[in-house]
């Protein structure tokens, strides 16, 4: 090995070009594995919507099917078809990242209305607070004309609106020594500093607010993202060229599918119920806490929900169970060999992903490090007049 060879080796600008080099090759065939995937479950998400309205029909009321007419039963087979032909069309890699968009979108409006909400409940308290002052404070003239010379007024009103003090220059003590007379006259404009400084306040707030809305985990930042933009070569890709921004894509696909098998169960909850073979419907929050694992479920047969509610019915039962479809993608990987396959080979991108990603933070610590030693032993540039005192110094003098 070259010494060239050696010096690039330990290189971090070096090292990380060679990383997002590997990253946009493994980007191929993470894609074609998550397009292959996807396409699996297109073929299957038919089959395993029946087979679980087949086992929640039979265990809840085998008879409450048959019971339907032939003309309702026909309705009902092509309104499920209808809509898990309309989800298949909807399972590509391009609609699930028009789908992150989405979400990234809903989530910045979630968060805008949040804001929103607490702007205006600050402001409100703030009205109610100065109108409570106002009201406690007594009238100046009034005191100016009871109280002798000397007394001293007692208050419960506490004094939210004394300005901060700040530092003034010259000029303007002589710009407001000259407006202490227009003050005097006009008392009411005594309240302008008390507004603003209240204003400040609220302000101030209302950006920790802002802070506070911001989600705390960097991950689920990356996993609302937008597709990469154009890399700093200058070439279009579809996916990021970054280890960690593909890492994040790859959760960001997950999270997204997760939706759309979420909205596909729901449909299929509210034609039940529409059809009459169901007697709940469970909103869509509940079904999200269970793809999240926030609510214990019941065992039952694959894609199909069991909770238990805490409604006693008598004194022997604890409570009553509640049955819904939730398709969901642990299930169909269960049921399935052909998507486990897939899953594996995506999860092997994962593991290689996240130490892609441990590298790729060491060489980053390593340019900051390099960055941060360059600037510190550098020596500082002179300043002009130290040149020049330096070299009248130097220069003789004629006498």
């Amino acid at each position: 090995m070259s010494a060239l060879d050696i010096q690039s080796a330990y290189d971090p600008s070096e090292q990380l070009a060679l990383l997002q080099r590997q990253c946009r090759q493994r980007s191929v065939a993470i894609y074609r594995d998550q397009a292959l995937y996807l396409q699996v479950l297109r073929d299957e998400v038919q089959t395993a919507t029946r087979q679980a309205l087949f086992s929640l029909l039979s265990e809840v009321d085998p008879a409450r099917f048959s019971r339907l007419s032939a003309g309702e039963r026909s309705r009902f087979h092509a309104a499920i078809q209808d809509l898990t032909k309309r989800c298949s069309v909807l399972l590509t890699v391009e609609q699930l990242i028009h789908l992150v968009n989405q979400m990234h979108d809903e989530q910045r409006r979630q968060q805008a209305h949040a804001s929103r909400e607490m702007f205006q409940g600050l402001s409100k308290n703030l009205q109610e607070t100065k109108a409570a002052t106002q009201s406690d404070q007594p009238d100046s003239s009034r005191l100016n004309r009871s109280d002798p010379a000397g007394s001293v007024h007692l208050s419960l009103a506490s004094p939210l609106g004394t300005p901060p003090v700040a530092p003034r220059h010259v000029s303007d003590e002589s710009q407001n020594e000259a407006s202490d007379a227009s003050d005097a006259v006009m008392p009411g404009d005594e309240e302008e500093p008390q507004q603003s400084s209240d204003l400040d306040v609220l302000q101030s707030l209302f950006q920790l607010a802002g802070d506070v809305m911001q989600p705390s985990d960097p991950v689920e930042d990356w996993m609302l993202d937008a597709p990469s933009s154009p890399s700093s070569e200058g070439d279009d890709y579809l996916l990021p060229t970054r280890p960690d921004a593909l890492l994040h894509w790859m959760q960001s696909m997950d999270l997204a599918l997760s939706r759309r098998l979420r909205n596909l169960s729901h449909a299929v909850n509210v034609q039940m119920l529409r059809a009459g073979l169901a007697q709940a419907l469970l909103p869509i929050t509940l079904l999200e806490a269970v793809q999240r694992g926030q609510m214990e479920t019941q065992p039952t047969a694959s894609n199909v929900l069991r909770i238990r509610l805490p409604l006693a019915m008598g004194e022997l039962e604890p409570g009553m169970d509640v049955f819904s479809i939730l398709i969901r993608t642990s299930e169909l990987e269960f049921d399935s060999h052909r998507l486990r396959r897939c899953r594996s080979r995506l999860r092997q991108h994962h593991q290689d992903l996240t130490k892609m990603v441990g590298q790729q933070r060491h060489w980053e610590r390593r340019s900051l490090d390099r960055e941060a030693r360059t600037h510190w032993q550098t020596p500082s540039d002179s300043t002009p007049l130290d040149s020049t005192a330096r070299d009248s110094r130097s220069t003789p003098t004629v006498d």
